[in-house]
C-alpha cells in the first residue's frame, strides 16, 4: 500500500475534508446575493404631507396598504389609465418610495439593481440630468420619486446607492 492510499483512509484526513467542505459550502451560501425582481409603479403622486428628509434622499418602505395611501396618491391626470396590475399587491409585494429633495429641474431616475445579501437589501439606482429641462425649468419645485415594487423579504438594513455612492443606510426599526 502506498503511502498516499493509506493517508486518504486516515480518519484524520476524512475529517478535514469534510469540515474543509462544509465551510466551502457554508461561506458560498453566506456571501450569496438573491438578485429581485421589481415592478415599477406609476401614476402616483406625492402627498405634501409625507415625512421626507431634509436635503437627503429619503427612503419610504411601505409594506402595508394605509402607509402607501398615506404617502402615495393616485395621480389624476392618469386616474382613467390605471390598471390594475399598477396596485401593490401588499400581501406578497412590498412598495418602496425613494424620493429626492425637491428641486426645479428635477433628474431621470432609473432603477438599477435590487438585491438582498446577508440580511441587508441594496438599492441601486440611477440619477441622469434631465437635458430637456435644462433651458426651461419647472415653475415649481418638484420632489423626483421613484416608485417601485419588490417581493416581501425580512431585511435588517437598506442601503441606498446612488450612481455607485451610498447616499442613505436605514436600520429597521424595532415595532
Amino acid at each position: 500500500m502506498s503511502f498516499f492510499a493509506s493517508f486518504r483512509q486516515s480518519p484524520r484526513f476524512r475529517f478535514f475534508s469534510v469540515l474543509a467542505v462544509f465551510s466551502l459550502l457554508l461561506s458560498v451560501i453566506t456571501l450569496a446575493q438573491i438578485n429581485l425582481t421589481h415592478r415599477l409603479l406609476t401614476a402616483y403622486t406625492l402627498n405634501t404631507d409625507a415625512k421626507l428628509t431634509r436635503g437627503k434622499p429619503t427612503l419610504l418602505m411601505l409594506e402595508q396598504a394605509d402607509d402607501f395611501e398615506k404617502a402615495f396618491t393616485p395621480d389624476a391626470t392618469e386616474t382613467s389609465s390605471k390598471k390594475k396590475s399598477n396596485v401593490p399587491n401588499f400581501t406578497k409585494e412590498t412598495a418602496i418610495g425613494i424620493v429626492l429633495p425637491s428641486t426645479n429641474k428635477p433628474p431621470k431616475l432609473a432603477v438599477s439593481r435590487v438585491f438582498v445579501q446577508d440580511s441587508t437589501l441594496t438599492i441601486r439606482y440611477i440619477r441622469m440630468t434631465d437635458t430637456t429641462l435644462t433651458k426651461n425649468p419647472l415653475p415649481t419645485a418638484v420632489h423626483p420619486t421613484l416608485l417601485f415594487t419588490i417581493p416581501k423579504q425580512t431585511v435588517l438594513k437598506t442601503r441606498l446607492i446612488e450612481n455607485g455612492k451610498v447616499v442613505h443606510i436605514v436600520k429597521k426599526q424595532d415595532e
